[in-house]
């Protein structure tokens, strides 16, 4: 059966419930993917076909016997390092951590599951999400699938890589300040970080900076599963109200809006990329074509204090607490990173904590008094090379003399500590055939309208129909 290798999650489902094909074929097919562009991309660190062929298996009896099957029953997905699964390997890129297999199953995989969803493998990440490129001790580098010297961005780097070489249509992600943004953009894939709360988590880590998400090819496949992972969780610390049908309304036009325009960083000594900045000015005057009146922004003064407070008071404790079998095995860049911590003691922890809360509330009340939703570049940057992030890090803790890797935080680190929706979206490429990202960011529950306003973009980008060199049906387009 000779079927493109781009199939959506959506287009994926129903033929596997209308029977058109069995879960078994895609699950082979997916990896007979893997094994043909991976070698050369590395976005994947753990496989168990095994199992991956038992669940297709299973899905296909269910079928066969009549049982109601779950949405996405029979998709393959990708699962990141960083997740728990029960029975896998649990290490986070860390060579400071066993490969003793996890005993629970975080919520997020737990509902990809419970949804049908079909695990090929666990996706490469850096040493602890800790930086927006991909390369760890542990698992080597993972290759952008658009062209392999670049990178495909970080944390999710090896989510992003997975399903830009089509290998699956979707992978679970996470992002505290970008680490699924940033790995979309670098892509050309679109990647939602809900806001806080909408997806299931045991500890909404950093400060509640740190969220799970999905990133795929289209907005109608993101909208579709986000509808089907974000059940209430009735244990949760803060319960938020169930979803909608993002799916169901995402054909909606949406009412007239005023759409804020931010093309300088929230810390103005970051400098923006002139390409980053034409490719979401094009960006806006689409949507100006639709009816929304377009306005300048120009970022509050209270972001750059959150961009210092965030790195480098939040994060250094919250990563200090990560459980490690050999601690003196980290990357000398992360245990300066966790050093900060040792300087700021309980009482210094809670005051940056709380003046970065009141910030954020400041910073969220001046952003959406002047804008319903917010338009900026996803990066300031375009797709740097392999190595070159990293590089920085390795010479100083991350600040602001690591001049790429602040430039791919831009944008991406104040929503996430605002806690509020935000989507990026694959609407250009730059002179060298290469993603550019555009963001849109939303006040809390505002994904249903994130969503309508990409499928607007998709539609004039048509970027669904780009596909990177290291694909299977891949050519680089214009």
């Amino acid at each position: 059966m000779n079927l493109p290798s781009h199939m959506g999650v959506v287009d994926t489902a129903d033929r596997v419930r209308s029977g058109r094909e069995s879960a078994r074929s895609v699950a082979e097919r997916a990896l007979a993917r893997a094994d043909a562009v991976d070698p050369a991309v590395r976005s994947l660190v753990w496989r168990d076909d095994d199992a991956t062929l038992a669940a297709a298996d299973a899905v296909d009896r269910a079928l066969a016997a009549g049982v109601d099957l779950p949405p996405f029953a029979g998709v393959p997905i990708t699962i990141k390092d960083t997740f728990a699964v029960a029975g896998q390997p649990w290490t986070r890129g860390s060579l400071a951590i066993d490969d003793t297999p996890a005993t629970d199953t975080d919520l997020l995989p737990a509902a990809a599951f419970a949804a049908g969803f079909v695990q090929l493998g666990r996706a490469a990440t850096p040493e602890l999400a800790m930086t927006t490129s991909c390369e760890s001790p542990r698992s080597g580098v993972t290759h952008n699938p658009w062209d392999l010297d670049r990178s495909p961005g970080g944390s999710s780097g090896g989510s992003a890589a997975a399903v830009a070489a089509g290998i699956v249509p979707v992978a679970l992600a996470s992002d505290g300040g970008g680490s699924l943004r940033v790995p979309a953009a670098f892509c050309g894939l679109v990647g939602l970080k809900p806001g806080r709360g909408l997806l299931p988590q045991r500890v909404q880590g950093w400060e509640g900076g740190a969220t799970e998400g999905v990133v795929t090819r289209t907005v109608r496949d993101t909208a579709a599963v986000v509808t089907h992972l974000a059940a209430p969780d009735p244990l949760a610390w803060s319960r938020g109200p169930a979803a909608p049908d993002y799916l169901a309304t995402l054909d909606d036009a949406p009412r007239p809006m005023r759409v804020g325009l931010l093309t300088r960083s929230w810390d103005p000594r970051i400098h923006v990329d002139a390409a980053c900045v034409a490719a979401v000015e094009d960006a806006a005057d689409v949507l100006r074509g639709h009816g929304h009146t377009v306005v300048a922004l120009d970022a509050h003064e209270g972001g750059a204090e959150l961009m210092d407070l965030y790195p480098g008071v939040v994060i250094p404790a919250w990563l200090q607490q990560t459980p490690l079998d050999h601690p003196e095995r980290l990357q000398p860049y992360i245990r300066r990173v966790m050093d900060q911590a040792d300087t700021l003691g309980a009482a210094g922890y809670v005051r940056g904590a709380v003046r970065m809360r009141a910030l954020a509330r400041t910073v969220t009340e001046s952003l959406f008094h002047a804008a319903d939703v917010v338009l900026t570049p996803t990066t300031a940057t375009r797709v740097p090379a392999n190595g070159v992030v990293l590089d920085e890090l390795t010479r100083q803790a991350p600040s602001r003399e690591s001049v790429i890797y602040e430039r791919t935080l831009a944008f991406t680190t104040v929503p996430s500590v605002l806690g509020v929706p935000a989507l990026t979206l694959p609407t250009h490429l730059d002179d060298d055939g290469l993603p550019l990202g555009t963001q849109l960011v939303a006040p809390q529950g505002g994904e249903g309208l994130l969503l309508r306003l990409g499928q607007v973009l998709e539609r004039h980008y048509a970027w669904d129909h780009r596909l990177p060199p290291h694909h299977p049906e891949g050519t680089r387009q214009r």
